[in-house]
């Protein structure tokens, strides 16, 4: 409970959002726009006496600034701790190694795997690797050092060996993919031999993976860590931990397939690079990215077998060896970009050259292929129509009907129309010969999914409540379909989530668990002795106040806002514009955002003071 209190203290709430999404003062609180969804009029405030923040907006989300690490980087509660507490200089109490979470010990095992491979490049052994990254891949001593490159001996046991003698487990070495279970009772044996090795940390510079490349033609090239519990191709971007900087200041993420095609442009300046491991570009992937950058480009060979086998070129989203795959990679980047809200570009390099050789060797050219990226429907549109040759009327018709999945899987209307005019006048046609071509396609076409809003509660009476519920479990059953956002602080959250899974969560913690303490100060609390029927009706009475809350939360930060405005434009400016509004009037452009906001602030008044209970019209 300390540890958390200390870092709710330390952690500036306004400056640490405030990296996310930009902040203005709107009187005693922060207002910006939310985050989590697109909007265009600021309904995201931060609190800084409460330590708080409310979306009033469509999403509704709130919290502290530990459910606003949650959220941001989709983690739990101990995640969220592990990161504010490194944002806050505070070093969380270290615990037996034999307490330690599962996870936590096969990071901690990576990490010295990681140690061990270090040292053996720079043992005699290492000797032709150190050779090969230095002279055939071109790295540089920084390059080699930043990035953490080792070498695996040809040996079936070297690393099990070296990571024993200083005390881990068998057990760890295996559940994180250093090691094989041997065959028929058999001793296990080093998954990575005779190879380079390149770590992988998550974006928090955590080891969880490694990748081993051959040097004598060994097949595979590269041979990857295994799916693990802390290691998910999906949710992993490589080289994000030391680019996230580079693409924050860039503005630009820009995404590659290969480890060398990372650490080639970073090399040479471009810090903004990171790449996916055998696996297409996820939503996750994006959701990670959209935290430094909206603008994301996959850099992509052209050359990649060509449009019937395009492994490289659709891998980052999806194949495009047909029609319908290529319709299904614009619906899959459409969702992605929707989901996130980023810019999803595709740059297409120079025939036969990787990124690792263009940023090395031509600097400018791969610049200027990054900043001239195109849609992803506008590169796959581009490609077909220079492949496909248009000498009659028969070979037009076959590159419409070529082109016609794409273009239907683009959902914005306005967007599809511009690439329409476009197909149209490379064809020599009519546009209403390319949208007569398209017009069946387009009713097929299924709509996007909406995601429903979650809708989160605020904060007060909460330790009441939580108290309330802890002390009366058979109120289980009335809860279990409340929201955690009922509560605002993630540590709240963290305990309404365990009391609801099983009564007697609080004992199978140990002490230092940050849940449980908070859950021994709930227990002391004194409340009146109650029968269950009164308690859940003090319960749902605090409910009611944690709903009201919120409606005074929100019409705070309403009229501080328009007591800004009122010492800006002044006060009968302002009750001009609320009255023409109230009246039914329609604001100007610049004013409808202020009138919006008079109105709102009076029917909040009006939902507080409205009489509640059977009476009530």
């Amino acid at each position: 409970m300390d540890v958390v209190e200390t870092i709710k203290r330390q952690v500036d709430p306004v400056e640490y959002i405030g990296r996310v999404s930009p902040l203005q003062k709107s009187g005693r609180s922060f207002k910006g726009l939310c985050p989590f969804h697109t909007e265009k009029t600021p309904s995201f405030y931060v609190f800084p006496d409460r330590g708080t923040w409310r979306c009033f907006g469509t999403c509704g989300e709130g919290g502290d600034i530990f459910t606003f690490v949650q959220k941001r980087e989709n983690t739990d509660f101990r995640g969220a701790l592990r990161v504010l507490a490194a944002e806050a200089g505070v070093e969380l109490v270290a615990e037996d190694p034999r307490k330690r979470s599962h996870n936590e010990r096969l990071a901690a095992t990576m990490s010295a795997a990681v140690e061990y491979f270090q040292r053996c490049l720079r043992e005699p052994g290492g000797v032709e690797a150190l050779r090969y990254l230095r002279e055939k891949r071109g790295l540089e001593e920084r390059t080699i050092e930043t990035w953490r490159l080792g070498w695996a001996p040809d040996d079936w046991r070297g690393l099990r060996d070296f990571l024993r003698n200083r005390g881990y487990e068998d057990r760890d070495m295996i559940g994180a993919g250093l090691l094989v279970e041997g065959e028929n009772g058999r001793e296990p044996y080093d998954r990575f031999r005779g190879r380079a090795i390149i770590p992988i940390a998550n974006e928090r510079g955590e080891f969880v993976a490694m990748g081993g490349r051959g040097l004598h033609g060994e097949e595979p090239k590269y041979l990857n860590s295994p799916q693990t519990e802390i290691f998910d191709k999906g949710r992993t971007l490589f080289g994000l931990n030391i680019a996230a900087a580079g693409i924050r200041e860039s503005g630009t993420a820009v995404v590659v397939e290969g480890y060398m095609d990372v650490m080639g442009p970073w090399q040479a300046g471009f810090t903004n690079v990171v790449a996916t491991m055998g696996t297409s570009l996820t939503e996750n992937h994006a959701a990670m990215l959209r935290r430094y950058a909206k603008r994301i480009v996959l850099a992509m060979d052209p050359d990649a077998a060509g449009l019937a086998a395009a492994e490289r070129a659709g891998g980052l989203v999806l194949g495009i060896e047909s029609p319908e795959r290529m319709g299904q990679a614009v619906r899959a980047a459409d969702t992605l970009v929707n989901a996130n809200q980023v810019e999803l570009r595709v740059a297409p390099l120079p025939a036969g050259k990787d990124p690792d050789e263009i940023a090395r060797e031509d600097p400018e050219r791969w610049r200027a292929a990054i900043d001239g990226a195109a849609t992803y429907p506008e590169f796959l549109l581009k490609r077909i129509m220079a492949a496909e040759p248009v000498e009659s009327p028969m070979q037009a018709r076959a590159t419409v009907d070529r082109l016609r999945p794409v273009l239907a899987a683009v959902s914005d209307p306005v967007e599809r129309a511009m690439y329409v005019q476009r197909v149209a006048r490379h064809l020599g046609i009519s546009e209403d010969a390319v949208l007569e071509r398209l017009r069946s396609a387009l009713v097929s076409r299924p709509g996007p999914g909406r995601a429903q809003p979650i809708v989160n509660l605020p904060l007060n009476p909460e330790d009441v409540l939580l108290a309330l519920l802890i002390r009366h479990p058979g109120l289980r059953q009335f809860f279990r379909n409340y929201p955690r956002s009922l509560f605002s602080g993630a540590l709240e959250r963290e305990i309404f989530t365990r009391w609801l899974g099983d009564e007697d969560f609080a004992r199978q913690s140990g002490d230092d668990d940050p849940v449980v303490a908070r859950v021994r100060i709930l227990e002391k609390k004194r409340l009146p002795p109650l029968t269950e029927a009164e308690a859940r009706q003090a319960a749902q009475e605090k409910v009611r106040e944690i709903l009201r809350d919120r409606i005074i939360l929100h019409q705070a930060a309403r009229a501080e806002e328009l007591a800004d405005a009122e010492r800006t434009l002044g006060a009968n400016k302002v009750a001009e514009l609320a009255m023409a509004a109230w009246r039914g009037g329609m604001p100007g452009e610049d004013d409808r955002s202020l009138a919006e906001a008079v109105i709102e602030e009076l029917q909040l008044g009006l939902s507080i003071h409205r009489r509640e209970g059977p009476g009530a019209v």
